[in-house]
């Protein structure tokens, strides 16, 4: 529960001391460590909570998503030349580096610090949170304490301006040097990733420093005086884990936590909260459109039971056989708004270069029936649809993971109606997190990505030396495709972002690669008293390279 400053008003209170402010936060996430000893999934809301305590060289703005400096003072642009094209093609990105930001044990923060967190984040033998950004850059310069550049491979990099905390975790230098070299003498990654400064010694950069670490039951963080964006307004927030989703729901009904992060709670119990608080008064939810969920086909011919699924002629007739705004009604409370018109959610700064590019496919089952008669499937007398050729039915699956039951449930009956066999597989709980047993799904899968990683999907196949690895777990492989990525990848100014996703929006409407159905109704809230997320249109889910929900968390207060 809360603390609130303040006195009674009479006298005597302007000489007491000021109470001490502090929050709970609540995750259902396990917190094992920080940065790249930790984990990288987004699940929970513990990676959405890193800019309590830590931070990167850019965040987003307060109401929209444009990059701005946060470690670095200002935003790289080609018009003040800290962006420029070298004659060999490369491109050169400086990065200021902010005055008078110093560590949580007071040693002051300079370019050298990110000369060494490059190291430690590139470093094939060492975890990593997300190396998306770093594998595109060549080289690093640090020529004084106050600049910081990258050369990036092959001409422009579409985030090179925006690197954020998931894309480029800073590190202390003056603490783990030491250490660092001691690894790559021995080559025992253990020993770097299991030192205390990843658990209970960590120091970042952020507006909270912790103060005491317990995965168990949680953390405490206390505010850093020294805060080069001035002290937080909160004193202590601690951060407390819970089992599961209706026990962090308990809690905040009975005013013991105070904030809770996006993912979480999932859309439903979000629901259930932001109809109780509003009942009573008691709280704020604030809904934002989430992931993308999606279906995918297995491209892999050795696992795909049905080559049916592999034409895109079936796959735009298995799409007009969705009613995608009943699917998000019925599957987020009434909100069919959050259906897919577009490959990417109304937020993200490229959204005007996919608007409406899915628009087209309106439910219609009578022309889903009509393009799988045009694709060779004839309605056998038991309704479903078999193959004149070899007599064989069209029999498929739809897996995903635990919590996704009424999900492709749904998808099935739809699917069933227009003739097809479908059979329902939640993955094992303790397969969710096995790349190999994932990756060799034998029909369909339900999943979901953040915004433009999306995109992964469409290039890159696992090979064999990465065989379950990557964003492309279906084996999607189409050299247009790809080359349509790699030009989004490597565009440069907005105007020729958002023409390469229109380019990528087009693609994906003719050739389905996927079947986006429904962003999620990501949730974050706080209850009645807590002055916080004033910044929440300008904010994204963990998931985002930069700008997550708890960029402005030293502005965090109490009413009153």
């Amino acid at each position: 529960m809360s603390s609130r400053g303040g006195g009674s008003g009479s006298d005597s209170s302007a000489s007491a001391p000021r109470q001490t402010k502090s929050i709970t936060v609540g995750i259902t996430s396990t917190v094992q460590a920080f940065g790249l000893a930790g984990t990288t999934t987004t699940a929970g809301g513990w990676m959405s909570a890193g800019e309590l305590h830590s931070q990167g060289l850019m965040t987003s703005d307060v109401n929209t998503r444009a990059p701005v400096g946060r470690l670095a003072d200002r935003t790289p642009s080609l018009d003040d030349g800290s962006i420029s094209m070298l004659p060999d093609g490369r491109m050169r990105v400086s990065y200021h580096v902010r005055p008078g930001v110093t560590w949580h044990d007071g040693a002051p923060f300079t370019s050298r610090d990110l000369l060494f967190s490059y190291q430690v984040n590139t470093d094939a033998g060492l975890p990593f949170v997300n190396r998306d950004a770093l594998k595109q850059v060549q080289s690093v310069d640090a020529p004084d304490d106050e600049t910081f550049v990258f050369f990036f491979f092959n001409g422009p990099y579409y985030l090179a301006d925006s690197l954020g905390l998931r894309l480029f975790w800073p590190y202390p230098r003056h603490l783990l040097q030491e250490s660092y070299d001691h690894y790559v003498t021995t080559k025992s990654a253990e020993d770097f990733v299991n030192q205390s400064y990843f658990t209970s010694g960590y120091v970042n950069l952020g507006p909270f420093r912790l103060a005491s670490f317990d995965p168990g039951e949680g953390l405490r963080f206390e505010a850093y005086d020294k805060y080069f964006l001035g002290r937080p307004k909160i004193d202590v927030i601690h951060l407390k884990t819970f089992g599961n989703e209706n026990t962090l729901l308990a809690n905040l009904l009975a005013g013991a936590v105070d904030v809770y992060m996006d993912l979480a709670l999932n859309p439903d119990i979000g629901f259930q909260l932001k109809e109780r608080w509003d009942a009573a008064s008691q709280g704020t939810v604030l809904l934002t459109t989430g992931y993308i969920r999606f279906l995918v086909p297995q491209y892999r011919a050795a696992f795909q039971k049905e080559s049916g699924n592999l034409d895109p002629t079936v796959r735009r007739a298995l799409f007009y056989a969705l009613d995608r705004e009943a699917l998000s009604a019925a599957l987020q409370d009434g909100h069919a708004e959050l259906a897919t018109t577009s490959i990417l959610p109304p937020e993200d700064r490229n959204y005007e270069g996919a608007r409406d590019g899915l628009r087209h496919y309106t439910f219609d089952p009578d022309r889903s029936k009509a393009l799988l008669a045009e694709a060779g499937w004839i309605s056998a007398p038991d309704g479903v649809l078999r193959h004149p050729r070899d007599g064989r039915r069209f029999q498929t699956s739809i897996w995903s993971t635990p919590g996704s039951e009424k999900e492709i449930a749904a998808i099935a009956d739809y699917w069933r109606r227009v003739g097809l066999d479908v059979e329902e597989v939640m993955v094992p709980p303790a397969f969710t997190r096995d790349n190999q047993y994932r990756a060799s799904y034998p029909g369909w899968e339900t999943t979901a990505n953040y915004a433009d990683s999306s995109f992964g999907r469409l290039k890159d196949p696992s090979g064999p030396d990465t065989r379950w690895a990557g964003a492309n777990r279906a084996g999607y492989d189409d050299p247009r495709a790809a080359r349509l990525v790699d030009t989004y990848y490597h565009s440069m100014t907005p105007r020729e972002q958002q023409q390469s996703v229109r380019a990528i929006s087009d693609f994906v409407a003719a050739e389905l690669p996927y079947l986006p159905f429904m962003f999620t109704a990501d949730n974050i809230g706080m209850r009645k008293g807590v002055v916080a997320f004033g910044d929440f249109a300008g904010g994204a889910g963990a998931g985002s390279p930069y700008g997550s929900f708890t960029r402005n968390a030293y502005l965090w207060d109490l009413a009153g």
